[in-house]
């Protein structure tokens, strides 16, 4: 029986109409729907939370009480009660679909042939309902004044149920927390962790990130807690795998990410380290894609082609902020996502002379330009805005705004040749968690705001958790921006 991941998901399941659609051409006729209400409460009543201690024949000793190991189905039509291998063939006999189980009282439809939950008739075991007969027909109703209390009088649990946790600091480590937020609340990682994608059971492996990124999903999601979350076997397995990593010292949020992406790669069975042969494993497709680099020669018109992977984009924003210092440009502003973007793919010429040998043109030295764009798009889509400048001098963070939209259509920058005919909507990405670095070069802190289900947003900076608008969001300095893909497919991107 699933189980709800967040608040909103938990509503909208506790608010459907039926459990299943077997329940559901039960309750919607009146008739049936009084009759099987009153059947489910009488089985409710009678059976106990957990079963008692039942009788069982045993051939040496004759007849004495022991505890049953297996449950029993209670058929909720004509009472019969079967084992789980029974249920089958009774159903098949009888036609009877519902079942409650015994132990725990859940209602089992052998239709689903699954455990379902049904909102109306959870609300049939509590106290607030009760049975009314009017005009020679009854039916079931709620106590509208105990419901009240019950809703004003509930405690609930929004932080943990919503995925609003934080990540605690223990010390320095804000740059691991930012970028947990980030992943934490992608769907897909989700599923792949909580499903057992990375089966920590079997895993022979040392310090195994993926295991211990695992444990972080699984602890960021248990319903139990409401505090903060811990991250310490993570980040010590990081310290473990990297030296460069290891140490209470701020590090570099972007290459953290890089980082983590890559362990997690290298710690999938089945994973490929070469670049001829495509890596098919989970963290490769959700994170990883691919530029093409296209070099064209100004004598014969000779165009090659290089691929490389990418784990994420490094979109350089000190071009404007340049223009402007000289006079050049009247934007007061270092500019927008969109036009880093354009930046990034467009054609440049290579000005050094002995910068491309074009084999047509007999090897010889040529005049030649460059263009980068995307092959391949990953689901996840990490975007870094180049605010640090280094120099034989000095190094500098340029402090900035550039705009970022919320939805992005990534197909200008791929290598599709006829894109009017393409569906767009592969191409489209959601932006889904904004990285800031507040500080300088040498020190500073990260703190992230991300993307909650029903379009909710919330700052994490570390443990702390405030609710926060999309206003709040775009006006940010960004650092890393993270786009997940609208519509998922295998090929996007893929020339």
């Amino acid at each position: 029986m699933s189980i709800p991941a967040n608040l909103d998901s938990a509503n909208l399941l506790s608010e459907a109409a039926y459990g299943c659609e077997h329940l559901a051409a039960v309750l919607k006729n009146d008739p049936t729907a009084g009759q099987f209400k009153s059947g489910f409460r009488k089985h409710y009543e009678s059976l106990a939370p957990y079963t008692k201690p039942e009788a069982a024949a045993v051939q040496t000793t004759g007849l004495r009480t022991v505890a049953s190991l297996k449950p029993k189905y209670h058929c909720l039509t004509c009472s019969e009660v079967c084992l789980n291998t029974e249920r089958k063939a009774h159903t098949k006999k009888m036609g009877h679909v519902f079942y409650m189980e015994s132990r725990n009282r859940y209602v089992f439809c052998e239709g689903c042939v699954d455990f379902v939950y049904d909102h109306g008739l959870e609300r049939l075991c509590g106290p607030a309902a009760r049975y009314e007969r009017a005009e020679g027909k009854g039916k079931w109703v709620d106590d509208s004044a105990s419901e009240i209390y019950v809703k004003n009088n509930a405690y609930k649990n929004p932080c943990s149920r919503r995925g609003a946790r934080g990540v605690w600091n223990m010390g320095q480590t804000c740059y691991q927390s930012a970028i947990l937020q980030a992943l934490l609340h992608d769907p897909t990682l989700n599923a792949y962790f909580l499903a057992g994608g990375h089966d920590v059971h079997t895993c022979k492996r040392s310090f195994c990130m993926a295991c211990a990124t695992a444990e972080v999903f699984m602890d960021f999601n248990s319903g139990e807690k409401t505090d903060a979350i811990s991250a310490a076997t993570l980040l010590y397995h990081g310290w473990d795998a990297s030296r460069e990593m290891a140490g209470y010292r701020q590090q570099d949020a972007h290459e953290y990410f890089q980082f983590l992406v890559n362990s997690l790669h290298t710690c999938t069975p089945g994973h490929s380290e070469s670049y001829d042969t495509k890596c098919q494993c989970f963290f490769h497709q959700t994170f990883y894609g691919e530029l093409r680099s296209s070099v064209m020669c100004h004598k014969c018109g000779k165009t090659t082609h290089t691929y490389d992977p990418m784990a994420d984009l490094s979109l350089d924003v000190q071009l404007q902020n340049k223009k402007r210092k000289l006079g050049r440009s009247t934007s007061s502003n270092a500019g927008t996502l969109i036009s880093c973007l354009d930046s990034f793919t467009a054609v440049e010429d290579l000005h050094a002379d002995a910068a491309y040998h074009c084999e047509k043109c007999g090897n010889t030295p040529q005049r030649a330009s460059k263009r980068l764009q995307i092959r391949k798009l990953p689901a996840m889509l990490c975007m870094q805005l180049k605010r640090y400048e280094h120099n034989s001098a000095s190094s500098e963070k340029m402090n900035c705004h550039i705009d970022f939209p919320v939805t992005l259509n990534m197909l200008p920058y791929t290598v599709k040749k006829d894109k009017e005919r393409v569906d767009t909507s592969k191409y489209i990405y959601d932006l889904s968690t904004v990285i800031v670095h507040e500080g300088s070069m040498d020190s500073g802190h990260y703190f992230a705001f991300t993307r909650l289900p029903g379009d909710k947003w919330v700052l994490m900076d570390d443990n702390k958790v405030t609710v926060a608008s999309l206003a709040d969001v775009l006006r940010q300095d960004a650092y890393l921006l993270f786009y997940s893909i609208r519509s998922i497919s295998p090929q996007n991107g893929q020339a």
